[in-house]
C-alpha cells in the first residue's frame, strides 16, 4: 500500500513533497521488520535529509526518522552507528515542546535495547525504569521484555522471571494473539527458567517462542534464528548434542543469509557449533571451525567482550580434551602390544 502511494505521488509530480518523504520512511520501517536491512537503510537515508529539509533538523518528523534509523542499525547489529542516533533522537524529543512520554518512549526503548546488546545492563535498566511508568500497549510489553533481559544479564534470574511473566501478561491483555513481542517474553522466561534449572519449563517456553516467531516472520528471520540458538544452548547444556548441532547449523545459516557471514551473531552460532562438535568428539572438525570463528571474532569484538571470552574458553576446552585423548591412545597401543 505504501508503494502504491509512492507511485501516486511520483505520478502527480509530488516527488519533493513531505507526504512522499514520510511514505519512504514508512516503507523503510516495514522493510526493517522483514529483516530486509540493506533496502531499509537505503530508503531511510533517502527520507531523512528530505525530512530535515522540509520540517527542520529539530522537528518531530526528523526526530522520529533519526530514531527509526537507530532502530535499523540496532536490528542489524551496527551498534556503533545506532547509539549516537538514538541519543540524538532522545535529545530532540526532550527539547520538543509537544513531545510527551508517548513520543519519547519508543526511542528510549531503542536506546535501552542498544545498551543491552552492548552488555551495559545497568544503563539499560536506568532508561527502562523511567520508561515503563506511563507506557502502554506495545511499549509496556517491550519495556518489561527489556527489563527481563537486563536482569538476565546481571544474573538475577528470579527477577528476570518476574519481569518476563509481566511482559507475557501485558501481551495477552493488550496485543493481538501470537504477537511477536509475546515471543520475546516467552524466550526471556525460558532463559530465566533454564538458568534456574527448570529445564522442562524452559524447553516448552522456547518452543512456544520459536513457533510464534516462525508464524509472524517466517523461518528465515533473525528472530527465529535467535530462538533456535537459545534452544540449542539448552540442548548443549543437557548433553543432547545431535539436536544442538542441527539447531546451531540452521541458526547460523539463517543469520549469515540475512545479516552477513561475518555478522557477530552468525559468528557466535558457528563458534557454539564448534563446541558441540567437541562434545561429540569430532575434534578435527571442531578445531577447524573454532579457529576460524575465533579469529573472526577477535577482529569483530572488543577485548573483554563476553562472547569473545566464551569463544576462547570453548577453544581451551577443546585443547584440554585433545590433550587427554593422546595419553589414552598411548595406553591402548601399549596394551595391544
Amino acid at each position: 500500500m505504501y508503494r502504491r502511494a509512492l507511485e501516486t505521488f511520483d505520478h502527480a509530480g509530488e516527488g519533493g513533497s513531505l507526504d512522499r518523504a514520510l511514505t519512504l520512511e514508512n516503507i523503510a520501517v516495514v522493510l526493517r521488520a522483514q529483516a530486509r536491512y540493506a533496502e531499509s537503510e537505503k530508503l531511510h537515508r533517502e527520507a531523512l535529509p528530505k525530512l530535515e529539509e522540509l520540517t527542520g533538523p529539530a522537528s518531530l518528523a526528523t526526530a522520529r526518522a533519526v530514531s527509526n534509523l537507530a532502530a535499523l542499525y540496532w536490528s542489524s547489529g551496527k551498534l556503533e552507528q545506532a547509539e549516537p542516533l538514538a541519543l540524538r533522537a532522545e535529545t530532540a524529543f526532550h527539547d520538543l515542546p509537544g513531545a510527551g512520554q508517548a513520543e519519547r518512549s519508543p526511542n528510549r526503548l531503542i536506546l535501552a535495547s542498544i545498551y543491552l546488546k552492548q552488555h551495559r545492563y545497568t544503563d539499560a535498566e536506568n532508561v527502562l525504569r523511567d520508561t515503563v511508568e506511563g507506557a502502554d500497549g506495545v511499549n509496556t510489553v517491550t519495556a518489561y521484555c527489556n527489563l527481563s533481559a537486563a536482569a538476565l544479564g546481571l544474573g538475577d534470574y528470579p527477577r528476570a522471571e518476574a519481569y518476563s511473566r509481566r511482559a507475557i501478561e501485558s501481551a495477552q491483555r493488550d496485543l493481538p494473539a501470537r504477537h511477536p513481542l509475546a515471543a520475546v517474553g516467552l524466550n526471556n522466561l525460558a532463559q530465566a527458567c533454564r538458568f534456574q534449572g527448570k529445564y522442562l519449563e524452559a524447553e516448552s517456553y522456547y518452543r512456544q517462542a520459536i513457533g510464534i516467531w516462525e508464524d509472524a516472520h517466517g523461518a528465515q528471520h533473525p528472530d527465529f534464528a535467535r530462538g533456535l540458538m537459545n534452544l540449542a544452548a539448552l540442548y548443549h547444556d543437557r548433553g543432547r548434542e545431535s539436536g544442538a548441532e542441527d539447531l546451531y547449523t540452521r541458526a547460523a545459516e539463517i543469520l549469515e543469509h540475512s545479516l552477513g557471514k561475518h555478522n557477530a551473531e552468525a559468528l557466535v552460532a558457528r563458534n557454539e557449533l564448534a563446541d558441540v562438535l567437541r562434545a561429540e568428539r569430532r575434534y578435527t572438525e571442531s578445531e577447524k571451525l573454532s579457529l576460524a570463528t575465533l579469529a573472526a571474532m577477535q577482529e569483530a569484538f572488543r577485548a573483554g567482550d563476553p562472547r569473545l571470552i566464551r569463544a576462547q574458553a570453548n577453544y581451551n576446552r577443546l585443547k584440554e580434551d585433545r590433550t587427554r585423548l593422546v595419553p589414552a591412545k598411548k595406553v591402548k597401543v601399549q596394551t595391544l602390544r
